[in-house]
């Protein structure tokens, strides 16, 4: 078994060393999951929580985005009144997945990917919760729809990892909280109020159009002022780090991603209260999705 797991860690993970210590370790600690089971939460949080998934093709180093969706019962427009609309109608969202025979994700961003995708071996999606990453190892099988949206058919996992310490702890924003970023730009462009993705004590995502892309030039510095309930919690400067575009069901998703410069104590500690309250809303939301679904989501 532990030369079955490692022959697949070097399959999914090239370039690295895993010592059959290292793989006991993990396998005793839970950082290294290879029965179904286990892994299904993950994916289901993923699901529910809309979750961004990191894309590695063949263990090369270009990352795509992705996002799992769900998979209801296709059902037949002349036969609505019968069984399988009816079955569509208790269908339960992420039921599919229970199933644990294969996971449905959108196309990836950018679409240059799903043409490699097609032709790589072994497929890698990565998950960030908290400070760790979850990386699931999986397989394409086919292109299909949801409905009229193109997805993409990929194998249920059979092997996961945990990673700790992967990146900077982010904060996601529930949709539900009023928190709102106003970008300040030079004499000529009018500022930006927009709404943010994410947020760390270092740095910040925040959505953006696809036109207002030409605005932000990475490197570039800006004033950045942060409202929660229309209450204005604090004011810094943010310099541009990436731009990035991530597909949701309904299109395109643009994201700016911006690093503070924290000049004060005050400013830093104002920044780690709105990062907690974020935080504690996202942890609230994840409840409450938790109890209308019956599943233990994990925060």
């Amino acid at each position: 078994m532990i030369d079955e797991i490692k022959k697949q860690l070097h399959h999914f993970f090239p370039g690295q060393t895993f010592l059959v210590d290292d793989i006991e370790k993990g396998l005793e600690e839970g950082d290294i999951l290879t029965e179904k089971e286990k892994i299904l939460p993950y994916l289901q949080t993923a699901l529910f929580d809309e979750k961004v998934l990191e894309v590695e093709l063949d263990g090369m180093p270009r990352i795509y985005f992705s996002r799992i969706v769900d998979h209801p019962p296709e059902v037949d427009e002349e036969e609505e009144e019968a069984a399988d609309f009816e079955e569509e109608a208790d269908y339960q969202q992420g039921a599919y997945l229970t199933a644990m025979s294969y996971i449905i994700s959108l196309p990836l961003e950018p679409g240059l990917g799903n043409l490699h995708l097609r032709y790589s071996r072994f497929i890698v999606l990565r998950m960030f919760i908290n400070t760790f990453a979850v990386e699931l190892a999986t397989t394409f099988e086919e292109l299909t729809k949801v409905g009229d949206l193109p997805v993409l058919k990929l194998s249920f996992p059979t092997l996961a990892r945990k990673i700790p310490n992967a990146r900077e702890f982010r904060a996601k924003v529930p949709e539900n909280l009023d928190f709102t970023v106003g970008i300040e730009f030079d004499e000529e462009l009018p500022a930006l109020d927009t709404s943010p993705v994410d947020i760390g004590t270092k740095g910040m995502a925040f959505a953006i159009g696809k036109e207002e892309q030409k605005m932000f030039t990475p490197g570039e510095a800006h004033a950045l002022k942060l409202y929660v309930n229309d209450e204005l919690l604090a004011v810094l400067q943010g310099s541009v780090r990436h731009l990035s575009k991530i597909r949701k069901k309904g299109g395109i998703e643009y994201v700016c991603g911006v690093e503070f410069d924290l000049e004060t104590r005050p400013l830093a500690a104002a920044i780690e209260s709105i990062v907690a309250a974020v935080q504690r809303a996202h942890l609230k939301e994840l409840a409450e999705k938790s109890d209308a679904s019956g599943i233990d989501l994990i925060s």
